[in-house]
């Protein structure tokens, strides 16, 4: 039933006939009333703290435009990477990779979005079949540029223990199950690779698939503005302070929390009014963002990840090589976390491969670090992480 739902799921989204949001609800409807998650579930992602972030770093981000201070930004920028398209690509990827290695890869998405808005309609990259918004200095592909942010974020995720959470998750069950887990920089002659690989792949050969839609976010659509450099001083301030404390992550000032100060300062010294910070939050995408979370919950519970795992037992046999369990697993875990979240695939699969490992006779670690790295891989599809919800 769930791989059912899940199907039409993908199918409506690839083709569109209702708008996506319309087919996401349904889905989490759906979900619910073939038990696969309660229906006091339907609409419970609405309440998580990403939802809290968003609305608070997208109020921050326009609060940017508000004030005049994008064009400027986006300017400067330009003047580094040229109006090429390929440049900014290349330079969001090369950036987010590295700030989401030592940061939170949603962090740095959140906070470098308003960023590289401002960076395409500085340089009104590409053509488009949409004809541009009154408030674009140029038409641009932001959908590429957007994407970018996204991939960089989850590459940059690999080069050290800290850069996404589901590694310090791959940790804590290795821990549980008796093994030493990773060093902090044990991963990071992996990361490397994935970033060089990631960066090169996407930058010459991925971004030419992405169709140009002529979208812009809720938080840059604002008339241009002369700058306001008391406004300008006040936003640029507040989203450096909030990357500081989403960076630094102190146990007592969560992301979303930061955010949230962050969108009050910016109403409360009226660089915005009210009405135009709510305006500047996208509802689509927060209605996006919680049915989403639905579906990635109804496919969980459904058993199909245990499923999958029984018939890796099958196929592996009573003496597999080396070989065979990574390769297997490796392709089984990255398959399975583009339906749900990279922590529970992770959660899943450790225990197995490990179990596998020692019955084999060879040593864990690579088969864990297989794992790790295919259980973050979630790159395929918009309920596989937050970050992919987000974009």
């Amino acid at each position: 039933i769930a791989l059912i739902i899940l199907a039409v799921t993908v199918i409506l989204f690839i083709w569109e006939p209702v708008p996506i949001i319309v087919t996401a609800i349904g889905a989490s409807i759906a979900f619910a009333y073939t038990g696969l998650i309660d229906v006091s579930d339907i609409f419970a992602g609405y309440n998580s703290t990403t939802i809290v972030l968003l609305a608070g770093m997208m109020v921050i981000g326009s609060s940017l435009f508000h004030a005049g201070i994008t064009d400027l930004i986006g300017e400067k920028m330009v003047r580094v990477t040229g109006k090429s398209e390929r440049n900014i690509i290349l330079a969001t990827l090369v950036v987010s990779c590295i700030l989401s290695s030592v940061c939170s890869n949603i962090g740095v998405m959140t906070a470098m979005a308003p960023l590289v808005t401002a960076m395409c309609i500085a340089a009104g990259v590409g053509p488009s079949q949409v004809k541009p918004p009154r408030f674009c200095a140029g038409v641009f592909r932001h959908k590429a540029a957007l994407l970018a942010l996204l991939f960089g974020a989850q590459f940059g995720g690999f080069v050290t223990l800290v850069g996404v959470g589901s590694n310090a998750t791959a940790n804590s069950v290795m821990s549980d199950l008796g093994i030493t887990p990773f060093g902090f920089f044990s991963i990071t002659p992996f990361g490397i690779g994935v970033c060089i690989l990631g960066t090169l792949y996407f930058t010459f050969i991925g971004c030419r698939m992405i169709p140009d839609t002529g979208y812009v976010p809720e938080f840059a659509k604002t008339e241009k503005k002369t700058l306001d450099k008391k406004k300008a001083a006040i936003s640029v301030v507040t989203l450096l302070c909030v990357l500081v404390v989403i960076a630094a992550s102190p146990a007592n000032m969560p992301m979303h929390v930061a955010a949230v100060i962050g969108a009050l300062v910016i109403v409360g010294t009226k660089c915005m009014s009210v009405q135009e910070a709510i305006k500047a939050i996208d509802w689509n995408c927060m209605l996006l963002v919680g049915s989403l979370t639905a579906i990635s919950t109804g496919f969980k519970n459904s058993g199909a990840g245990d499923a999958v795992a029984e018939l890796i037992l099958k196929i592996l046999g009573n003496d597999p090589s080396p070989f065979m369990v990574t390769t297997v697993i490796f392709f089984s875990a990255a398959i399975l976390t583009q339906f749900m979240s990279n922590i529970p695939s992770i959660m899943l699969f450790l225990p197995i491969g490990i179990s596998i490992a020692e019955q084999i006779g060879v040593s864990p670690y690579p088969v864990a670090m297989t794992i790790t790295l295919a259980g973050a891989a979630s790159y395929a599809t918009p309920f596989a992480a937050p970050q992919n919800m987000m974009t």
